[in-house]
């Protein structure tokens, strides 16, 4: 190796070089400048990525070819720190109106039911498996994907909350395990109160229309929670009514997303922040 500047992985385990997995990144450019070996024809990673990017990997190649010794080191830290700020597009769709419709459709359904228009069946658990619950785990994985921590950590969360309300209902018609107590029941949705309520501030720094379906279903959390601490049907019917609205907000603010990028212009009105840098 030339200058000793040792690849940790050459002519050992390549399979831990994350290098060029899937795509070209930032950092495999100054990985590639910086570590990769002169016996370029050794590296398999090496020769993966010159096949996929030839123009760039010839470039570094030649370096070795053309400059002197002493000289390549230097010349390859002027690369990196110009492609420091080296971006890529994103061409990938965004995500989240599936998970807002995911939640908004199941939530308004279940409300219906807390509300007292239909009795609790299988077309509700059916939503909250499929549509409610697998549905927004992708989408949060879609926006790990695309580096999005709040929507990620959203989506997931809640799509995991539906997978786990079917099972606290159909789990003790197994017999496997006793039914929750009401009052447990409570302190399951507090939790999820509790949760939604930190998210809320996070909308702050995004729209007005994800404020008003965090601040919704916050409150919906601890109305249902409410009820099954105190008992009173009541309770539980308005928050029905309340749950009603905060499913049909994210319904809106999904299809908003949807139409407004569809039309290319502001076709429904998201309540955009102007952040403070």
């Amino acid at each position: 190796m030339r200058d000793k500047i040792v690849c940790p992985f050459f002519r050992k385990n390549e399979d831990h070089c994350d290098v060029g997995c899937g795509y070209i990144s930032n950092h495999d450019v100054k990985m590639i400048i910086s570590y990769c070996a002169d016996d370029y024809g050794q590296c398999m990673k090496f020769r993966e990525l010159a096949d996929r990017y030839p123009t760039m990997l010839n470039y570094t190649a030649s370096l070795d070819a053309t400059l002197p010794s002493n000289h390549i080191t230097k010349e390859r830290k002027t690369m990196a720190n110009e492609l420091k700020n080296l971006s890529l597009q994103d061409t990938t769709a965004n995500p989240a109106p599936l998970g807002l419709l995911g939640f908004g459709m199941t939530t308004v359904l279940l409300n219906l039911h807390n509300a007292g228009f239909f009795p609790l069946d299988a077309m509700i658990l059916a939503m909250g498996v499929f549509y409610g619950g697998i549905g927004q785990i992708i989408v949060g994985i879609m926006e790990w994907k695309k580096n999005n921590t709040f929507g990620a950590t959203a989506f997931t969360s809640y799509g995991l909350f539906w997978l786990t309300l079917v099972a606290l209902i159909l789990l003790p018609k197994t017999g496997m395990v006793a039914a929750s107590s009401p009052f447990a029941m409570g302190f399951y949705l507090t939790v999820w109160g509790m949760f939604t309520a930190v998210l809320f501030l996070g909308t702050f720094r995004l729209n007005r229309a994800l404020q008003v379906v965090f601040g919704s279903l916050t409150i919906l959390f601890f109305l249902l929670a409410a009820g099954d601490f105190s008992g009173i049907h009541g309770v539980k019917v308005i928050a029905g009514y309340e749950g009603i609205f905060c499913g049909l907000s994210a319904i809106y603010t999904g299809l908003a997303q949807v139409m407004n990028e569809v039309f290319n212009r502001q076709v429904a009105p998201l309540g955009a922040i102007a952040v403070k840098k």
